[in-house]
């Protein structure tokens, strides 16, 4: 006890001659001393008797308010350190990073002794207020510190030892003291190392509610995003029991968050199996489903990822359903299998023409089966578009070249597969083209051409409204509209015994016959005027219109191919025009037939020069000068008069 006094005594004689003489006695630690030196340069009053640096109530308010956590984490501590000293003259105190008291705990009579020098809620205990104090120089070193009575910069604390220890954040930032004061007889030897584990403990309570909060935003964020993305979405545990369940999977599988939570999946969804037996040999798979549920067909798509614990053992899965009929959509959006084109992209007056989108306007109010009859590029997919377009039907519109897919495939193409059907088949199977129709409508292009094998099944699909995959059993039922077309004497192929007549009859409902181009030769104009300008501006070209002479040679030719060939010549034409209107000299050679040719007459062909020497004597015939024609022909003045000697041509200009 004598050697605790006489070091106090020292202290005090330090400070003495540091305080009246500047001068260092060897007594001093080096923190100490730096802290002296600190509160000397801010001129700190060292026989001041209290602190006078307080916050108003409004800003002590503020202040607690922003500590709130800190405050409440620290109090638990505070109390339970309180518990070990009570009785024993220590006063125990929470600062934030500034030095302002925030929490005090101690016995009555001490708080009352030590609120006298202002030791209170709200009261500054930095360095510049209060001079040297374990508070004050915890905050300056970032360490813990302990200042016994006489290291205090001011006498007022000379009977006093302080032990602070500093308190960092969850990211390590500095937020506030811990101390604990006492006279000087009453401080243990391992006063500082309590206050130091008290620190610590709050440090790591604060880690811990900051973990927690993060854990509590990502399982939000997770939450959320669970509950609005538009898949199903289930987690189950390793006995295959429910743990979560979002609304989008209540909706399809038709059971509330309330029976599900707990209850074996399996139990819910019978034809799902144990997954834990699916999944064995594969991370991840996909299954379909397809059961009833209250009354209602449940069509949906699942795909199953295990999920293993630290042992790499199994522990349950994660499972995201889809209804197959958005999985469809989906897939028709990225596919592109919607119809553009409505019966106002029909351009033509002709009264064939007329007739016939009359007859499909009529058709598109109904569910009826169309049969289009009409030669290749006559517009059969274009009212196919337009029909569909024009009904109640919103889902997609899948058109199939039944005579472009392979034999081996298209069975399944239509139909779709299940796993294992086939060699290089999708594990997994796949929907053919009328699931994927499903809710709109189907386009079966060259009907015609469709194997006569192929023909019985869809003969079958159409009067059953379903369909089974190739390699299954089990029927799927289907919602798709039927439009089929060919460019085939179709009843002469039943004649001829490749075509059924039933599957004819099942699909000749409402019969519309589509004109060939030569049969509405008034059209070509109005074509031409919607045509040119697309195609030009598809070609970065400012060509608009075609002369006359073209025009009358596009109104006499027989268009075997019909629109689409008209289509292509035109862009021909635009391409190969050096002027902002198509001439006849930009024009193929094969449209330069006379009216009287027929589609089926072949026999009589021009030949090149005898068809190069009409032109020349029409367009001469047409213009008043060999400038003027040499222009419309897209050729030079000398070329054509080369040419008009070549073919003896004489020609007299207008004067």
């Amino acid at each position: 006890m004598s050697s605790e006094k006489s070091q106090l005594d020292s202290f005090l004689m330090a400070w003495e001659h540091f305080i009246n003489q500047g001068k260092v006695d060897k007594y001093i630690r080096p923190v100490i001393l730096k802290s002296w030196q600190r509160c000397k340069d801010l001129h700190v009053d060292p026989f001041s008797t209290k602190v006078t640096l307080i916050l108003t109530p409004v800003e002590f308010g503020k202040l607690k308010k922003k500590k709130k956590r800190f405050i409440q984490v620290a109090h638990q501590y505070i109390n339970l350190l309180y518990e070990y000293v009570k009785g024993s003259g220590f006063v125990i105190f929470l600062t934030d990073e500034n030095g302002v008291v925030l929490l005090l705990a101690g016995d009555k009579d001490q708080l009352d002794t030590y609120r006298q020098i202002n030791l209170k809620e709200g009261a500054i205990w930095s360095e510049e207020a209060a001079g040297t104090n374990a508070v004050g120089t915890s905050i300056k070193e970032r360490k813990a510190v302990q200042v016994v009575g006489g290291e205090h910069f001011c006498a007022i604390h000379h009977e006093t030892t302080c032990s602070a220890s500093p308190i960092f954040g969850a990211r390590g930032e500095f937020i506030g003291v811990l101390n604990m004061s006492a006279r000087c007889e009453n401080v243990h030897s391992h006063t500082l190392g309590m206050v130091v584990a008290s620190a610590k403990a709050i440090e790591n309570e604060l880690k811990i509610k900051k973990a927690m909060d993060e854990i509590k935003q990502t399982n939000d964020i997770m939450r959320s995003t669970i509950e609005n993305v538009t898949d199903g979405i289930i987690r189950v545990n390793a006995q295959g029991e429910i743990t979560q369940i979002n609304s989008q999977s209540q909706k399809i599988l038709k059971i509330n968050e309330e029976l599900a939570l707990g209850k074996k999946l399996i139990k819910i969804v019978p034809s799902l199996g144990n997954i834990e037996k699916m999944i064995q040999d594969n991370s991840g798979c996909m299954k379909e489903l397809s059961f009833e549920s209250k009354g209602e067909r449940v069509e949906a798509n699942v795909w199953i990822q295990a999920l293993s614990n630290e042992e790499k053992l199994y522990d349950g899965a994660v499972l995201i359903l889809q209804e197959r009929e958005k999985v469809f959509q989906l897939v028709n959006n990225i596919t592109g299998a919607q119809a553009s084109f409505n019966f106002d992209s029909i351009i033509g007056k002709n009264e064939k023409l007329m007739e016939a989108k009359d007859l499909a306007s009529k058709a598109a109010l109904t569910n009826s089966t169309v049969l289009l009859l009409g030669e290749s590029g006559t517009g059969k997919e274009l009212f196919a578009q337009a029909i569909h377009n024009a009904s109640k039907r919103k889902g997609p519109f899948i058109a199939v070249n039944c005579s472009a897919i392979p034999r081996s495939l298209i069975e399944s193409e239509l139909f779709g597969y299940e796993s294992g059907s086939f060699t290089g088949a999708d594990r997994n199977g796949r929907p053919g083209k009328f699931e994927r129709a499903n809710g709109g409508t189907i386009f079966l292009d060259e009907i015609g051409d469709m194997p006569s094998d192929l023909q019985a099944i869809l003969l079958r699909v159409l009067q059953e409204r379903e369909v089974v995959r190739v390699g299954g059993y089990k029927p799927i039922p289907i919602d798709v509209r039927v439009i089929a077309a060919t460019n085939r004497d179709i009843l002469g192929r039943i004649k001829d015994g490749v075509f059924r007549e039933d599957l004819y009859f099942r699909l000749n409902v409402i019969k519309i016959e589509i004109p060939a181009l030569r049969e509405r030769r008034s059209d070509i104009p109005l074509l031409i005027e919607k045509i040119v300008p697309s195609i030009s501006k598809k070609l970065n070209k400012r060509i608009t219109s075609v002369s006359p002479e073209a025009m009358n040679i596009f109104t006499k030719y027989h268009w075997p191919g019909n629109v689409r060939e008209l289509e292509n010549i035109l862009e021909r034409s635009i391409l190969m025009s050096q002027v902002d209107q198509i001439q006849v000299s930009s024009l193929p050679w094969c449209v330069f037939t006379g009216d009287n040719q027929k589609h089926e007459d072949m026999t009589k062909v021009s030949t090149l020069n005898e068809v190069e020497e009409a032109t020349i004597r029409k367009a001469l015939a047409q213009k008043s000068s060999i400038l003027e024609t040499a222009n419309v022909l897209g050729i030079s003045r000398s070329t054509l008069y080369r040419k008009m000697r070549e073919y003896n041509i004489i020609y007299q200009e207008d004067k």
